[in-house]
């Protein structure tokens, strides 16, 4: 008798249960007996667990074009390859900021923010089995240095001065002027073995169809539609890998994608939702389907400070205060909460002064027309305020399709021809067509993002830096988001300060004084939180961040984020 027998039997009694289940057991037992099966010596080929796998939905955008696992390059290459694949030195939490040594056991940074050294960690492998060395480092460090396009942190552009390498261990860098965040930039640089990479002709178009990584999983196959990473022998962290397989699926476009995350085919996406899915989705199976949006980065309404109307203080607290944002996020953006009016990241709140910790932008339409009035706009015959027989008119750009932020200027229009302004939404241009007005400043004002980073600092950097803004005489354009052009030497002062300290405590001073600019000065107008997308079921693994252990923002695409995750995972 077989255990199939025996449950066969079992599904085909309907009376006297307890007595049938009794005996069949009774004689399973002696039959085990027989066999030696108490001895364990015998093993069920029915009973091989099958691999512990995840499907992943990253981002959609068509089938995949190549098996393109350079983590080098600025695009193209597949979801999984930084991170799953290829490793960094250390590791920045991009939610909280928190520093993890990684492929180097250890780091220090000087406290006049000259220099760093990093310590590499031994008896880690790429996934051949070669061994990983300091070497490695050095040679990743060089090609990036004579192949500029590679060097997507800037490292050699902006920090590096001299790399050396005092022993075997240990690799001390140099840099070109104090940069206390440069931990973040080599947070984000993957390392790749020189072993391979020495052979290769040209590693700006080399694919590495076939990659040696140090990460947890290397490629088993590769197909347009799916590829599928598997476990890496060779890990240096093999016991906290407990997802044997990760299959990234393609998708079309985002309203397929959110079809397939919630007919259950996906485990963990990154995709914009759509509140109506989530009847077939979060409510039908609240124990296993889950989504959380945690804010990423604050969104703005730029206004063009060239433009006299908006160099006018009153004339920008005004905007500020006609602006229901509750109105925005109940009706347009309804993932989207209300920015603090430091603009500050609720993960990262220890950063936010105590001034701005409970501050809440507050809607005043009377105050509004208040200022405005204060600085010289009157209404017209039609309501539309004028000044110097100039009526108070302008556009407010978004590309076409960007629906969240279309609707969210639709209500910024309804709440400022409320105070006398006409603010026109202009919904029709491309994304990079918006993209080249706004980095260029051909525009009156845009809803846009600001960058992100593991400390407020990031953001205030790219947004505030006076020399990254875009020029009209010039045809500069701005190389942050500084697409408002701010420019103010006393920012910009506070800015070198902060690169110039490691001191956490003189650091948060710092970011507490750009805070003020930021609350004070309206360079431009906080909206709310842009969120990170992030769909993920339990039906297969626990451990995923939630608003519960906001350990790291969830979203698929978040590099090397994603790993830290994935080693987080346990089956269900």
């Amino acid at each position: 008798m077989t255990l199939n027998s025996v449950s066969l039997s079992l599904r085909g009694k309907s009376g006297k249960t307890r007595m049938v289940l009794f005996s069949l057991i009774t004689v399973l037992a002696i039959v085990l007996a027989a066999c030696g099966g108490s001895s364990g010596s015998t093993t069920n080929p029915g009973n091989t667990k099958a691999p512990l796998s995840l499907n992943i939905l990253a981002s959609p955008g068509g089938a995949f074009t190549a098996a393109n696992f350079n983590p080098l390059v600025a695009s193209g290459n597949n979801s999984g390859t930084q991170g799953m694949i290829y490793e960094t030195l250390i590791f920045q939490n991009d939610a909280t900021g928190e520093i993890t040594p990684w492929l180097a056991s250890d780091y220090k940074l000087a406290t006049d923010a000259s220099s760093i050294s990093f310590t590499i960690r031994q008896g880690v492998k790429w996934s051949d089995g070669q061994a990983f060395s300091a070497d490695d480092v050095m040679y990743t460090l060089n090609l990036l240095k004579s192949n500029t396009a590679l060097d997507l942190q800037g490292l050699w552009t902006n920090i590096i001065k001299t790399v050396t390498q005092p022993d075997a261990n240990t690799i001390a860098i140099t840099f070109q002027k104090p940069y206390s965040t440069a931990t973040w930039a080599f947070a984000k640089q993957y390392i790749v073995p020189k072993h391979i990479f020495s052979t290769v002709s040209d590693p700006v178009t080399y694919l590495n169809s076939q990659p040696v990584g140090t990460g947890p999983y290397t490629v088993k196959s590769f197909t347009p539609q799916v590829y599928t990473l598997v476990k890496n022998p060779n890990f240096w962290q093999a016991d906290k890998v407990n997802v044997d397989q990760l299959r990234y699926l393609a998708a079309n476009d985002n309203t397929a994608a959110q079809l397939m995350i919630s007919q259950g085919q996906i485990d963990w996406a990154g995709i914009g939702w759509d509140p109506k899915y989530d009847a077939a989705y979060t409510q039908k199976d609240p124990t296993h389907y889950h989504h959380w949006f945690p804010g990423t980065n604050a969104v703005m309404l730029y206004l063009n400070l060239t433009k006299p109307m908006f160099s006018d203080l009153n004339v920008r607290k005004a905007i500020s205060l006609a602006i229901d944002r509750d109105q925005i996020h109940q009706s347009a953006a309804v993932y989207a909460n209300p920015a603090n009016p430091s603009a500050v990241l609720p993960s990262n709140k220890d950063w936010i002064a105590p001034d701005y910790q409970s501050a809440q932008f507050k809607l005043d339409q009377a105050t509004a027309k208040q200022l405005l009035q204060q600085a010289g706009w009157t209404p017209g015959s039609d309501g539309i305020l004028t000044k110097g027989g100039q009526k108070f008119s302008f556009t407010m750009i978004v590309p076409n399709g960007w629906n969240d932020w279309v609707a969210s200027l639709q209500v910024i229009s309804s709440n400022l021809k409320a105070v006398g302004i006409d603010a026109k939404v202009n919904a029709t241009a491309t994304p990079q067509v918006y993209i080249d007005a706004r980095n260029s400043g051909n525009y009156d004002a845009a809803i846009s993002w600001t960058n992100t980073g593991p400390t407020p600092f990031f953001f205030m950097q790219d947004f505030l830096r006076g020399s990254d803004t875009w020029d009209l005489a010039s045809k500069k354009i701005a190389t942050g988001t500084n697409w408002e052009h701010w420019q103010d030497a006393s920012t910009d002062k506070l800015l070198d300060q902060y690169l110039s300290t490691a001191d956490p405590a003189a650091q948060k001073q710092i970011v507490t004084s750009l805070e003020k600019i930021i609350v004070d000065q309206l360079p431009s107008i906080p909206l709310d939180y842009n969120v990170g997308w992030f769909e993920y079921t339990t039906t297969h693994v626990t451990g995923w961040p939630d608003e519960t252990n906001q350990y790291d923002y969830g979203s698929p695409f978040n590099f090397p984020d994603n790993e830290f995750i994935v080693l987080h995972l346990k089956a269900a």
